[in-house]
């Protein structure tokens, strides 16, 4: 509850982009969640997950770092970094580390209108303790568009994993992340979205989700661009899924 509470204050007390039109411009630039060079800082926080109650906080840290091939094409690279800290996952156990990195990479045309991206997904096995790791490679296939219209924002990821090389002690995996995202910009650098995000574990046949209701401000502060977040996540599923969450969000941005 301390860290809703100071990002309120941060929120509430933080000088604004002076100008509200430029404010809106920006933030309709910024939407796209893979054109610009960005250091978010999301923090999830998780509670009452089946069965035993647990608690869980994650902080995703996702640099994401576009650069120009050529004339007609961009690379977009996002790179996601678990940081976990858990209680009674695993019944009467705490686990406090670092998940496997995801890597997203896309081939994006150069050009205005929508922006849209296909390239590969890799899972690397790097997470510690062993509760926090598949031990196995993925690979496979994703695919990102955004479209903006006026204010509104509509998108969509979505990718999808299979294992391949790791330990034999562990099982397989076929797994489909999506996640569909709107947003809309209001004067002030003012925003709010709704996104959702589905994934699937065929082979277990598990399926998770979450509904994400949140508030957006943008501000610069000594000429540094900052977007915050914060709303509350609100679970279904047939697995291990949170009574609720909140999720807090800190994103440097250098367009």
């Amino acid at each position: 509850m301390k860290i809703v509470i100071i990002f309120i204050v941060i929120i509430l007390f933080s000088s604004a982009v002076s100008n509200s039109q430029n404010a809106i411009q920006i933030a309709k630039r910024l939407s796209n969640p893979l054109g610009y060079l960005s250091i978010p800082f999301q923090n999830n926080i998780d509670f009452n997950i089946e069965p035993n109650n647990g608690f869980k906080w994650t902080m995703n840290l996702m640099p994401i770092i576009p650069f120009a091939i050529n004339k007609k094409w961009n690379s977009l690279n996002r790179i996601v970094v678990p940081v976990i800290s858990q209680t009674d996952i695993y019944k009467n156990t705490t686990q406090t580390g670092i998940s496997d990195i995801l890597i997203n990479a896309f081939l994006s045309p150069r050009g205005d209108g929508m922006v849209w991206g296909l390239g590969p997904a890799i899972n690397i096995p790097s997470g510690f303790p062993e509760e926090l790791t598949t031990k196995k490679w993925g690979l496979g296939p994703n695919f990102i568009a955004m479209n903006s219209f006026g204010r509104l924002i509509l998108g969509a990821l979505v990718f999808h994993l299979w294992s391949a090389a790791g330990s034999d002690t562990r099982p397989e995996y076929s797994f489909t992340y999506f996640q569909p995202v709107s947003l809309y910009n209001f004067n002030g650098g003012w925003g709010i979205g709704l996104s959702a995000e589905m994934s699937n574990e065929w082979k277990k046949k598990v399926s998770t989700g979450a509904v994400i209701f949140q508030g957006s401000k943008l501000i610069n502060i000594s000429g540094q661009l900052i977007n915050f977040v914060l709303g509350p996540k609100y679970y279904f599923g047939n697995f291990k899924k949170p009574e609720i969450g909140i999720r807090a969000s800190v994103n440097f941005l250098f367009p």
